[in-house]
């Protein structure tokens, strides 16, 4: 089918062009709020700054599609398949992306508010400055398996309140996101940049951290405990009244890190390096801190026994 006949007969009013071959369409500007191209074959195609808002696109092949700045808010995008895709400042506030295959696609300063993304994958995905509040991120068993995210590129996107509980990030670039208040339990964040993030009050349970980059990060009252921290970069984090009862921090470095009121009840300590820490008043008690590089820190008022 040809273009102008899709948009001639769009405008007499039909919407169902479901499993039509599109595959490299030019499309610019369009728009075609409502239209239905479930199973279609875009691949390609050009929708730069196209109206798409309450269209289907379930299981589409949208991959390698220009679509930077378009809009599909309160689309459905069920399980189509978006990899490689350009979606730059594309609104996609309240589309259904479940199931969706995002996987490299490019998602800088794209508003995702309120998206579902359940069992999305969105590995090595370009999200900086990306907004995702309220988005659905959640993993429910035997329904939707955790959102897939190693690799993504997240900088300073604002993932305030989310969910992403069980969320693999391994490796993910989270430098400078806003996440304070998430629920980050059970999240793979190994070898994770969270450099200057935001991480206030988040709920950190069981969390992996494992060599991630944590330098200068706020986690003023979270809570990280039973987490792997091992061989962290932590230095000057500030962790005021931060809960890491538990928490496996060996091997890492602490230089200059705030602990101010700290909760480190039978925290790992072995092998950090804790030069000009701050423990004023942290609970240290049954924390190993065996081998551990203690100049200039502060211990003042902290509840100890490891003398």
């Amino acid at each position: 089918m040809e273009i102008q006949e899709i948009l001639d007969r769009y405008l007499a009013g039909e919407t169902n062009f479901n499993n039509v071959n599109l595959c490299n369409a030019k499309l610019m500007g369009v728009e075609l709020m409502g239209i239905e191209l479930s199973g279609a074959n875009l691949q390609g195609a050009n929708f730069i700054f196209a109206y798409l808002s309450r269209g289907k696109f379930g299981g589409a092949n949208l991959t390698q599609c220009k679509l930077g700045g378009a809009n599909f808010k309160q689309a459905d995008l069920r399980n189509a398949h978006l990899k490689d895709a350009d979606l730059h400042g594309a609104i996609l506030q309240r589309a259904d992306l479940r199931r969706a295959d995002l996987s490299l696609v490019v998602l800088v300063d794209a508003n995702l508010c309120g998206a579902d993304l359940r069992n999305a994958n969105l590995s090595g995905a370009d999200l900086r400055g990306a907004c995702l509040r309220g988005a659905n991120l959640r993993y429910e068993r035997r329904m939707y398996d955790p959102v897939n995210l190693r690799g993504a590129n997240l900088q300073y996107a604002d993932l305030r309140d989310i969910d992403l509980s069980y969320a693999d990030l391994t490796r993910a670039d989270l430098q400078g996101a806003n996440l304070a208040r998430a629920n980050l339990r059970g999240v793979k964040l190994a070898q994770a940049k969270l450099k200057w993030a935001n991480l206030s009050s988040t709920i950190m349970l069981n969390v992996e951290l494992d060599e991630a980059d944590l330098r200068g990060t706020d986690l003023t009252d979270a809570t990280v405990s039973s987490a792997r921290l091992t061989r962290a970069k932590l230095q000057k984090a500030k962790l005021f009244r931060t809960n890491l009862a538990r928490t496996d921090l060996s091997r890492s470095d602490l230089r200059g890190a705030n602990l101010q009121e700290a909760n480190l009840l039978e925290a790992n300590l072995a092998k950090t390096n804790l030069e000009n820490a701050n423990f004023a008043d942290a609970n240290l008690f049954d924390a190993d801190l065996s081998l551990a590089k203690r100049e200039g820190a502060n211990f003042t008022g902290a509840k100890r026994n490891d003398e």
